[in-house]
């Protein structure tokens, strides 16, 4: 459910804020800020008065001339996050506003933030819009719904073409976050956009969390050659819990010696490695154990 109450929670750098005059309550999309409302629209003109600037703007309703003039940042953060509108010629209808193309705003990309990973934890919220900058230095701007990442709806109808980097960038996030299984994701991108991505992110290798809106998963980032660089937790649970519990490497005999994460492990008497939780269990040297093809001693 739309909350006109709701913000993009977005972060200014110090410098920003004291050119602002110290207020962390800006707007992306600073012409804009009339309450959405049925009521208070038709036929009216808005007033809005800051500590030295006043702007004056009306919406386009009918029987009114078109005006140019700007919807509210609310409007715009309900059209974004529910994409739920009308159309009439060249005239939109939200929520009993109506409006031209001409009306939005554009969004101002310096005063939107990357997201990046503290922690390895990635966190886009909800409700928000971002800026991701591609390895090409070019800046894509996006809208974190409840469900998912997608590009700035209001962008498109304002007739800015359809940025397909940022919906590839929106969709692996998507399904880092909401997937329960990490196999579609090695098959939907390479190991090379994949790890250009956690670059990108700031996230090491080991386990991570993406949170996005209503999802949050944890995964396991790999250094993998032979494998999904990407696992889930689930996964790799089970995989650790086997190489302990002395499940794993039956075949093997006691002695053996494997390599995981560029460290050796020598197999105990019961059949475990004393590995720690967290290693990578799924960068082994193909090499290792060196006496040994697929499971079968060779000598």
């Amino acid at each position: 459910m739309w909350n006109a109450k709701m913000n993009t929670n977005l972060n200014l750098n110090p410098l920003l804020l004291r050119l602002l005059g110290g207020s962390k309550n800006y707007n992306p999309f600073p012409f804009s800020n009339a309450k959405i409302g049925k009521s208070s629209w038709q036929g009216r003109d808005a007033y809005v008065k800051s500590a030295d600037v006043t702007v004056t703007y009306e919406i386009y309703t009918a029987g009114n001339q078109k005006k140019r003039n700007y919807i509210s940042q609310e409007l715009m953060d309900y059209i974004n996050n529910s994409s739920k509108m009308l159309k009439e010629g060249d005239v939109y209808n939200c929520n009993g506003v109506k409006f031209l193309a001409s009306q939005i705003p554009p969004v101002r990309g310096e005063l939107l933030h990357e997201i990046k990973a503290e922690e390895n934890v990635m966190d886009f919220g909800s409700n928000q819009y971002f800026k991701y900058i591609s390895s090409d230095g070019k800046e894509h701007y996006l809208y974190s719904r409840d469900t998912m990442i997608s590009n700035v709806l209001t962008e498109r109808l304002r007739g800015e073409s359809y940025d397909k980097v940022a919906n590839r960038y929106g969709e692996f996030w998507r399904r880092m976050a909401s997937s329960h299984d990490t196999v579609f994701i090695g098959e939907t991108f390479s190991d090379e956009e994949i790890n250009q991505y956690m670059k990108e992110a700031g996230i090491e290798h080991g386990f991570f969390t993406v949170k996005m809106g209503s999802y949050e998963n944890t995964r396991y980032y790999s250094s993998t050659k032979t494998t999904n660089v990407i696992q889930s937790k689930e996964r790799y649970d089970i995989k650790y819990k086997s190489m302990i519990s002395g499940t794993h490497f039956l075949s093997y005999e006691p002695g053996t010696v494997f390599k995981y994460g560029g460290k050796e492990y020598v197999l105990s008497e019961s059949h475990t490695l004393d590995i720690p939780y967290g290693e990578d269990i799924y960068d082994n040297d193909p090499a290792y154990p060196k006496n040994y093809r697929y499971g079968v001693k060779i000598s």
